[in-house]
């Protein structure tokens, strides 16, 4: 079975039914599945007519949109391989990708994206098809997605429909880029039966009903979202709502109110976070007093649209805390684990049998073997079909006899995977000692004050980090010290690095001494694309971070411009605040919190409970 057949199952079955959902203005609009299926016809036959054929490789670079999903299934129906593009990539990357997937007829979302290919229009492209916006009328090379649907029907008469059959299930269906966390980004060519069986697979852990609604917003050009966002959601015969992007996801969360609900972990550990910082606030004799469901789960719910009966987490590790922290809030989280080169699921957490803190089982068809370094190694029907035009880096990946290398260190406990980290980027310390890194990096980031950390160590004689803070979490302590906007003056405070510090002493006593960083140098900036130290998936790449900030870690190692984490502190580092000291000189030893008269509690609790019963 290819994808257009396994699309076409739920056409049959449910015509009339509301397939995609997308907002216009302030409204909602819908499109059923026959809707969408004759749409897909007419792309399809305008594609024809301009003269896409069979094998040929076709671009998107577009955020998620009706016109994507159409696009994607009318250029596989065709027999065209399908290129996705991330639409947050610069222009020199676009074109990266376009030259290197041989692209001939692209995609785009609009003008702003047709400036990344038009100020350096590959020699192979012959046209551009835009979904929105107005069209430049001298660029005779670019029409719009009404300009080809309605060529579509100009020429259903002539041009026969696509015969979705004929697509056998060996066949080429995309090209999908890496992030390139490590390099430059390779081709994962895969193939129907790669993704369909990979479909089919994680429904079986996670079944999908036609009554469900999901809410997308990640990336359709990342295979995660792809597969389990899209394929595996049509297949069922669900409906598909777009959402207007990140900055609206809350707002869109309300209005949807989803059933199914596929992120990353850094927006689980963002609500996570918020929640932390409020409870933090309220004294706690008024949590014991107060039910926390009626304070904080009910809320939770509500904010998530309050029908939520699963979120799917993957392209990430996912702290075990924040799982049942969800779990125990009535919104039960499942993690799962895959690559783009295993299109992607390899591992899932079955519904009613999720395990916090593992990337669950291997799902059906898939194997799995622990190589004797650790690495985990997969072989089934979803393995990808090689590199694009690199053999070479395909013979590296895959064994001969089909097991693919997954770089990932991993230890199996009753049949549930547990990652430890890129097998690449273990930190080994010039005294012999390995350190993975994520774990502690992962623990780190759960501070509400930490947005994210990064270990250092590899080759040194003890450990190190970069910490970038929540600065929206930092603001009030910012603004009751009158420090005004310069971040800099922000963690150069005392009273900020002192907690800081003790942030990350509570979030790493758990690691080994070994484990635990001696400094850190507090950034002023959070990580970017644009900088090349985040991939468009947001995965950190480390070795361009430790380039950019090479500087500022010499100094830390050579004595100079940190923040000393488990160590003794010398005068100019120790920390005062006000009446306040940090009554930790030595390693693994609590910092000693402000004291608070108790009247100043009694007063909150009384307040906090004339508030809560006012919203409640």
């Amino acid at each position: 079975m290819n994808l257009l057949e396994l699309l076409l199952e739920s056409v049959m079955a449910y015509p009339d039914k509301e397939c995609l959902r997308y907002k216009k203005g302030d409204q909602y609009h819908s499109i059923t599945y026959k809707e969408f299926w004759d749409t897909i016809n007419e792309v399809a036959i305008g594609l024809k007519a301009s003269g896409v054929k069979e094998g040929d490789k076709v671009g998107i670079l577009s955020t998620n949109c009706p016109q994507w999903t159409i696009s994607d299934y009318a250029i596989m129906s065709v027999g065209a391989v399908v290129v996705p593009i991330y639409p947050t990539l610069p222009a020199s990357q676009v074109e990266f990708i376009l030259n290197n997937g041989d692209v001939s007829c692209l995609f785009v979302q609009d003008a702003e994206q047709l400036q990344k290919v038009s100020r350096n229009w590959p020699q192979q492209l012959q046209f551009v098809v835009q979904f929105t916006g107005e069209i430049n009328a001298h660029n005779q090379k670019v029409l719009s997605f009404a300009d080809l649907c309605a060529i579509g029907k100009q020429h259903a008469g002539s041009i026969s429909k696509p015969d979705i059959h004929s697509i056998s299930e060996e066949q080429l269906a995309t090209i999908v880029h890496t992030s390139g966390t490590s390099g430059v980004p390779k081709g994962v060519m895969l193939s129907h039966k790669n993704i369909v069986s990979n479909v089919q697979a994680a429904l079986a852990y996670n079944p999908v009903k036609e009554t469900d609604i999901a809410l997308s917003f990640l990336p359709l050009s990342h295979i995660f979202e792809r597969t389990v966002g899209q394929f595996a959601l049509l297949s069922s015969g669900a409906t598909i709502a777009y959402s207007e992007g990140i900055e609206k996801i809350l707002d869109n969360l309300q209005e949807v109110k989803p059933t199914i609900f596929a992120t990353v972990p850094r927006l689980l550990e963002k609500v996570y976070s918020k929640i932390q910082q409020k409870m933090d606030k309220i004294p706690g004799f008024v949590r014991t007093i107060l039910p926390v469901d009626r304070l904080i789960y009910k809320k939770l719910r509500k904010g998530f649209g309050g029908r939520l009966r699963l979120i799917v987490s993957g392209g990430a590790a996912l702290a075990a805390d924040i799982a049942k922290f969800f779990d125990a809030a009535g919104i039960p989280v499942y993690e799962g684990y895959g690559m783009t080169e295993s299109a992607p699921v390899i591992c899932a957490n079955p519904f009613g049998k999720s395990r916090p803190g593992t990337v669950g089982r291997p799902i059906p068809g898939v194997k799995i073997r622990v190589a004797e370094d650790g690495e985990l190694l997969v072989k089934g029907p979803n393995v990808m079909m090689g590199y694009y035009k690199q053999p070479e880096e395909t013979a590296k990946t895959i064994t001969e006899d089909g097991w693919l290398h997954t770089g990932d260190v991993v230890e199996i406990e009753d049949g549930y995977v547990k990652i430890v980290d890129r097998k690449k980027e273990i930190l080994v310390l010039a005294t012999g000692k390995n350190v993975a890194p994520g774990p502690i990096e992962s623990k780190i980031s759960l501070s509400p004050y930490l947005a994210q950390a990064i270990l250092i160590g590899d080759n040194r004689t003890y450990v190190t980090c970069l910490l970038i803070p929540d600065f929206e979490a930092l603001r009030p302590i910012a603004n009751e010290k009158q420090l005004g906007e310069d971040r800099s003056a922000w963690v150069q405070h005392p009273e900020i690095r002192a907690l800081i510090r003790e942030e990350v002493i509570r979030a790493t006593a758990e690691f080994a001494g070994f484990e635990r960083p001696k400094r850190a140098v507090i950034l002023t900036n959070e990580l970017s694309i644009e900088a090349g130290e985040l991939t468009p998936k947001l995965s950190v790449r480390k070795k361009t971070v430790l380039q950019n900030y090479g500087d500022r870690i010499e100094a830390m190692y050579n004595g100079s411009g940190y923040l000393p984490i488990y160590e003794q502190m010398d005068k100019e580092s120790s920390l005062h605040i006000g009446t306040e000291t940090t009554a930790s000189t030595t390693e693994g030893k609590e910092i000693k919190s402000k004291q608070r008269p108790i009247w100043l509690y009694a007063a909150a609790g009384i307040i906090f409970g004339i508030i809560i019963r006012i919203l409640v």
